[in-house]
């Protein structure tokens, strides 16, 4: 393989897990389209730091566990530029469990995730790869409630924000290994079906994790990832009988992924 050859395809594999946690996946072509399309085991929580009212104590903690489907497309410059638009689903089947003290019906749950990337990487002799990315991320928490006895039937967390990160990679095993991290600048509104309304202050969230990229052919390739993402948000007084509160999201994955150039 000559040496452009050679660094073409350190490129190739370097954009696809450059970007780390907030992109699933870059392109992993030059002057291209790539698409991709995985699952990825979940893990994802909204925990509650005050007394708000005799259901929402503080400490009390919405869980659900589901495996998501996410899939997307990249388009990447011939100099490392990249774009990427992503999204991510959980399916029909998950359920929470916020209102297991009142009843022991499932309570359906759901979760939407859709991201714009920017990204740049840059590779270098020997395969490592320093990367920088940016970009808009927007997600949607649906969860069911028992009414009665609880007063509504449904509520809703919508967050949105932009975020900025780093990674790295190195060649191991004939593929890549990557790490990347990022902070996300983000806001919040919980709403519920009797017309309440609340918005949460902006603040900072981060995310961290690492994963793994190997090509079969030169258009096809897989990538295995972990992923940890944390954010707070905080809600200021609503009303005499609602506090100020703050809330903590969590949502921590593994994944597989196939992806296609062309």
């Amino acid at each position: 393989m000559t040496n452009m050859n050679a660094g073409k395809l350190r490129l190739r594999i370097a954009i696809c897990v450059a970007a780390g946690i907030f992109v699933p996946a870059a392109a992993q072509a030059q002057s291209t389209f790539r698409l991709y399309a995985g699952l990825a085991p979940t893990n994802y929580s909204i925990a509650f730091d005050n007394d708000i009212t005799s259901n929402f104590k503080k400490g009390k903690t919405v869980k659900s566990s589901y495996t998501a489907a996410n899939a997307g497309f990249s388009w990447i410059t011939p100099i490392g530029l990249y774009i990427d638009l992503s999204g991510q689903k959980s399916p029909s089947s998950a359920t929470h469990d916020l209102w297991t003290s009142v009843t022991t019906v499932p309570q359906d749950f759901s979760r939407t995730d859709a991201q714009l990337t920017l990204g740049y990487v840059r590779a270098f002799n020997g395969g490592a790869t320093i990367s920088g990315f940016g970009g808009f991320k927007v997600g949607t928490t649906t969860l069911s409630a028992p009414k009665p006895p609880v007063a509504f039937s449904t509520e809703e967390f919508k967050s949105q924000g932009v975020f900025v990160g780093v990674g790295g990679g190195f060649p191991l095993l004939g593929g890549q290994i990557s790490v990347s991290g990022g902070i996300a600048f983000m806001g919040g509104k919980w709403t519920d079906d009797t017309g309440f309304s609340q918005t949460a202050d902006y603040t900072l969230g981060y995310s961290l994790g690492g994963g793994y990229t190997y090509k079969f052919t030169p258009a096809l390739g897989v990538t295995l990832d972990a992923r940890y993402q944390q954010y707070n948000y905080s809600f200021n007084a609503y009303s005499a009988t609602l506090p100020a509160y703050e809330i903590r999201e969590k949502i921590a994955s593994v994944g597989a992924r196939l992806s296609y150039q062309f």
